[in-house]
């Protein structure tokens, strides 16, 4: 910050932009005018000329080809989408063109927004925006820059080279920025639009792009997770009881005796440690796929994580749900072995004593009993999950919403049948993991690996047994996928990670 502070004030310390709340009142049109020292008139002029600068065949509208272009020619990358979004944002009645009077009308939206935030940033009300200034909302909104990066920004709006921000250059610099003009978004766009061509390929500058939020997609995938899971405890104690039996197996029986055992606290017996799971699991899935995302996509050549494609996004979320899964599979079978203990003279175990159970009887390697089976269920069930998921919201996008946004109403039926998907592509693994997870070593019954888990069911139950408990299941997996994704977008878009 040192740098820009000095030019600064070689500069001048203050720029000759006029104090934009010198006129008092909420912001208006007419604070804009002041701000920029514009006559509606100059204003109208103005914005005829840009709007010329776009229709250059002169013929009284604007379509995708002639804002792609425009955009062009000002540098700012096609690889962003910000011509289908402009269009998108500007085009009121839909119909595919933008005429002048909803050109205005953006332009109108768009500078008193722009106006807004300028204030925000400019704590002294002067008509400029200081470095140190910028600096400060930057960090408020969770980026920290560098001094190097601080300078660069500011050199990339301040046209006069004075070391201030005025109004204008303010403006002129985020006019044709399409989405919400947050401190967030601002920075990113920066990031594009300051791309260096170095000939077949383009890159950001060195250090620019590295304040991804990790922090943030951490907290949405674990409110995510855990509140879906809180929700669905009931049915997967069930599913659990239902998969671990060798005999015949019916619901309402297994519902009765979990009654019996502990009354309706009976159900969740197992969530608390679940929650615990959960959480930092699907944070960490969350987490980690959004970033193999951005790595693919680099990997592949493109810029967007938008481009990932199918494949990409099958390969990202198969490698994120193994990171995860392997993280926290300890919690997991502790978890199994809460809900499928047999109490003895009604007492259970709590979390701590059946941990230290297992760490003394069968010694830290149980931990990780069925974590084969495991990793090869979960690889493709977190790929088809996510995504089917995906791929199914930019569809409803394309083809139902018309490039609209997709509401919580897409967002379920997406996360329901994604999730209803997945898992039953890879049930039969999740029986067997159960299973090895459930067993105490030492017994006739225990198993002697994975393969005699599929053997000793198949002998004694047939196909039917690799499905056993798969009804609640699905009951479970369908509000648990849709909850998880609602709320995961939810919380990403609040943590401004759109």
């Amino acid at each position: 910050m040192e740098a820009a502070r000095a030019k600064n004030e070689k500069g001048g310390r203050r720029s000759n932009g006029r104090n934009p709340v010198g006129k008092p009142g909420p912001p208006s049109m007419d604070h804009v005018l002041l701000a920029l020292g514009e006559t509606e008139e100059e204003r109208e002029q103005r914005i005829r000329s840009m709007f010329g600068f776009f229709d250059a065949e002169n013929v009284g509208y604007l379509d995708y080809a002639q804002i792609e272009t425009g955009l062009s020619a000002l540098q700012i990358p096609s690889g962003y989408k910000y011509a289908k979004d402009l269009l998108n944002v500007c085009d009121a009645n839909k119909d595919g063109r933008v005429d002048y009077q909803e050109f205005k009308r953006y332009m109108d939206d768009k500078e008193l927004e722009l106006y807004r935030i300028f204030q925000a940033i400019d704590v002294e009300h002067n008509g400029s925006i200081l470095p140190e200034e910028l600096f400060d909302a930057l960090l408020r909104a969770g980026i920290k820059i560098d001094d190097e990066e601080l300078a660069r920004f500011v050199e990339r709006v301040d046209k006069d080279n004075n070391g201030v921000i005025t109004f204008e250059e303010w403006r002129d610099f985020l006019l044709l920025y399409p989405h919400e003009a947050t401190m967030e978004n601002i920075y990113h766009y920066l990031e594009r639009v300051c791309l260096v061509d170095i000939g077949e390929q383009t890159v950001v500058p060195e250090g620019i792009s590295k304040h991804v939020h990790a922090s943030r997609y951490l907290i949405a995938g674990a409110v995510a997770g855990a509140a879906s899971r809180t929700a669905t405890a009931p049915l997967d104690r069930l599913k659990v009881i239902l998969q671990v039996q060798t005999t015949r197996t019916r619901i309402m029986p297994a519902i009765k005796s979990i009654w019996n055992e502990g009354g309706l606290m009976g159900f969740f017996r197992g969530n608390g440690l679940n929650v615990v799971k959960v959480a930092p699991e699907s944070a960490i899935r969350f987490y980690t796929y959004e970033m193999l995302k951005r790595a693919i996509v680099t990997a592949q050549g493109g810029e967007d994580k938008a481009e990932i494609g199918p494949m990409g996004r099958l390969l990202a979320g198969g490698l994120a749900g193994a990171v995860a899964q392997s993280a926290v599979y300890p919690m997991d079978l502790v978890k199994t072995r809460l809900q499928t203990h047999v109490p003895d003279g009604g007492k259970f175990p709590s979390i701590g004593q059946m941990t230290r159970d297992i760490w003394v009887q069968e010694g830290p390697r149980a931990f990780y009993r069925g974590v084969v089976p495991s990793l090869i269920g979960i690889i493709p069930y977190a790929g088809i999950d996510l995504a089917a998921y995906e791929t199914f919201k930019d569809l409803s996008k394309k083809y139902i919403l018309q490039d609209g946004e997709p509401g919580p109403l897409v967002q379920l039926v997406c996360g329901m049948t994604s999730g209803a998907l997945g898992a039953s592509c890879v049930y039969p693994l999740q029986v067997v993991r159960t299973r090895m997870q459930a067993q105490r070593p030492n017994t006739d019954a225990a198993y002697k690996g994975m393969s005699d888990v599929f053997r000793k069911t198949f002998k004694h139950e047939g196909l039917r047994g690799f499905y056993k408990g798969i009804f609640p299941n699905l009951l479970k997996v369908v509000p648990s996928a849709s909850i998880t994704y609602m709320v995961y977008e939810t919380m990403k878009k609040r943590l401004h990670l759109e």
